[in-house]
């Protein structure tokens, strides 16, 4: 039986540019489909047909889009993706907004704005994000009760992947396993680790309005660590040399992911071990 193709929902700031080098390494820049920054939703809405053109080998669609996009396809598609605690991603969301300037995190007059104004006068755009795009819901709509039923449905019946940002390597190497990826070791792309201090009334409002997607967060991570610890001994032997070789790759300034060779015996065991 083939592959599904496979749908990586990148959410912003979950490591998933450090994925998107790995997605590439695995199946080829050329065969990977990416939606980032564009104008418009044409290679969203016109996917099935390029798809069947077949004048490439695409295994692959990853990017910023949200939930919906495999309601168009006539091939089977399955979404993969990335969750990290809600409160240290707004965090981070803030922060890359500001560097760009971005209109969410500038006032009327031009000025950026503190996170504490930013959670007074646009409250919504740091809630629920990642919740939000696993519904397909718009950044500035209010999260309900029941979308917290329909993101676990839509992660049940569509989403065979959901991996945890704060355990990197533990995802990859599972993700690799289930999905037969080769072994790899990679940098850290964009990742800037946030060293300004939290007020605790900014903190507690995050966690507050983040109550939803934290939900969802908790119920992944649980998930992610009993397959962990159903992995045995094996697991975590291939788990610390993948953590070894990508610290070694990290002090030697390469980004990219690269494929591992052979001597990675333990890493090797795991992804064969059914």
């Amino acid at each position: 039986m083939d592959d599904p193709f496979y749908l990586f929902m990148h959410i912003p700031k979950t490591a998933g540019t450090t994925l998107r080098s790995i997605v590439d390494e695995q199946y080829g820049a050329r065969n990977v489909l990416t939606y980032y920054n564009q104008n418009s939703r044409q290679l969203l809405d016109n996917l099935d047909a390029t798809l069947q053109v077949g004048r490439h080998d695409y295994k692959t669609l990853i990017g910023h889009f949200q939930y919906g996009v495999h309601s168009s396809l006539t091939r089977l598609a399955k979404y993969i993706t990335f969750l990290r605690d809600p409160v240290a991603r707004a965090i981070s969301s803030y922060y890359e907004n500001a560097k760009r300037m971005s209109p969410a995190v500038v006032d009327q007059d031009g000025e950026l704005m503190t996170l504490e104004d930013c959670l007074s006068k646009r409250e919504e755009f740091f809630a629920n994000q990642q919740l939000k795009m696993i519904i397909g819901k718009g950044a500035m709509e209010p999260v309900k009760p029941r979308d917290l039923e329909t993101a676990r449905d839509n992660i049940y019946h569509d989403f065979i992947f959901t991996g945890i940002t704060e355990y990197f390597d533990a995802s990859i190497l599972l993700l690799s396993r289930m999905i037969g990826w080769r072994p790899c070791t990679y940098g850290r792309l964009n990742a800037k680790p946030n060293t300004k201090r939290l007020s605790d009334s900014d903190f507690l409002q995050l966690q507050h309005i983040n109550y939803f997607e934290n939900c969802l967060y908790e119920e992944a991570l649980s998930s992610l660590l009993s397959d962990m610890r159903d992995g045995g001994d094996v697991f975590d032997h291939a788990l610390k040399e993948l953590s070894e070789s990508t610290t070694k790759t990290a002090v030697s300034e390469i980004t990219e992911a690269q494929l591992l060779t052979s001597n990675n015996i333990k890493i090797t065991s795991f992804l064969r071990d059914p």
